[in-house]
Parts: C-alpha cells; structure tokens; sequence
C-alpha cells in the first residue's frame, strides 16, 4: 500500500488533552460547532491534500459532508477501540468514505491482548480494508506486533525531534521504528506545537512513511502542509 506522504489528523477537532490549556478552546470551537471541521476539511482538499487520519463520531460526519460537497473521495485512516457490534456499526458508518486503513486504538494494542487485537482485524478485514494499530509505546508494542506477527500493514506511532509522547523513552521509540517493516505513518510530529514544522517534518520523513498532523487554522494549514511538502522532497532526492 502507497500512503499519502501527509495527512490532516483530527486531534484538535475533537480537543485532545495534549493541546493542554488550548484544548477546551479546540473542543469549543470545532467539537460543539462542527461547521468549522468542515471548513477546514474543505481548505485541505484545496491544498491538494485529501487525506485523512480520522476518529470520533463528528468528524466523521463533517469529513463526509465536506467530501460530498467538494465532490472528493478522501484517503482516510480511522482509529477505532470499538469491537464486535460496535465496531460494524461504526464501519457501516463511514462507509460513503471508503475508509482504506483502519488502526486499532492504542489502548487496545498496547495491552497486548492477542485475542481482543485479533478479532478486530477480522472485522476490519471483512469489511476490505487494510488493517493497521496506534501505539502510545512505539518502543514496546512494535516489536511485540512483530515477535506475535500480528497481521497489521500500517502503524500510527508518535514520531518528533524531542521524544514528545514516545514511550518508554526516546531511544528505544526510534530503534523499533526505524527497524519496523510495516507502514510507519508519524503522529503527534509537531509535539503538539513545541516544534516549527520545517524541522520537524525533515525529522519524521527520515523514519516514516507519512505524516498525520493537526491543524486548527488555515493560515496554519497553509504552512504546515508547504513545510511538509518541501521537508518531503528533499528526502525523496537525498537532500540532508
């Protein structure tokens, strides 16, 4: 599978607690008033950027309705930690966006449950996607994934210079990803706004294969995704 080399994460649409105090403002401004998702959605597919890394019920109603209105068929990875039933239901959901990979949720890979890991990726396969996982501890749970040969293509796994969310320590992280043989898509890149963008993506791109990366703003899209941009073609002709 070819990954796009950026996708837009939903992290801030949904106020994730790494944003610390800026976190109820995102909640605010984009979980409670929806329109605003889209707004964005729409101004990534104008940047050419029409990829996705989606969680959450209303995202996932705004990514539908923007794809709709814009007339684009997204690359879409959606997280889940939903099993059985649920896991059908929300699958049948997002159905009119064809998602292409779906991660199992961190808090289910990183318990080391073969079997609740397992009849996830079943489901997940029966619906004809690509199945993947999310790690909080890249250092632990990719070489297990390996050691149990977990059948998984694509791992989400917090990727950044200063070892922001990289569990169990920096070093460990980044010997396990650079000796992962899936699909290695970066998340929380920018430490969630502690790095300028340039630096930051000319690191991950060195390591993964793609970029997830939360945007609140399009003025702040526009930069993030030309600093992406350029940090990506100067790793595909060599540039150090």
């Amino acid at each position: 599978m070819k990954l796009p080399s950026i996708l837009l994460g939903c992290s801030p649409f949904i106020g994730a607690g790494q944003f610390g105090a800026k976190a109820y403002h995102y909640y605010q401004k984009f979980y409670l008033q929806p329109e605003n998702m889209v707004k964005l959605f729409k101004k990534s597919f104008d940047l050419n950027v029409k990829s996705v890394q989606l969680l959450s019920d209303r995202p996932v109603s705004a990514l539908i309705e923007a794809s709709f209105a814009a007339r684009v068929k997204p690359f879409v990875i959606y997280s889940t930690d939903l099993s059985g039933v649920g896991l059908r239901r929300v699958l049948e959901r997002l159905s009119p966006l064809e998602p292409e990979v779906i991660t199992i949720h961190a808090e289910i890979a990183d318990s080391f449950d073969v079997n609740e890991i397992m009849e996830r990726i079943d489901i997940v396969k029966e619906h004809g996607a690509t199945a993947g996982i999310a790690t909080h501890q890249p250092g632990i749970t990719l070489p297990w994934i390996k050691k149990k040969r977990i059948p998984v293509e694509v791992v989400l796994a917090p990727l950044n210079s200063i070892g922001y969310c990289m569990e169990p320590d920096f070093e460990t992280s980044m010997k396990a990803i650079r000796e992962c043989s899936n699909k290695v898509v970066a998340i929380k890149p920018l430490a969630a706004g502690r790095l300028a963008p340039k630096d930051a993506f000319k690191f991950v791109y060195n390591c993964a294969d793609s970029v997830a990366v939360g945007i609140a703003s399009e003025e702040e899209m526009k930069e993030t995704y030309d600093a992406a941009n350029i940090a990506f073609e100067e790793r595909k002709v060599g540039v150090k």
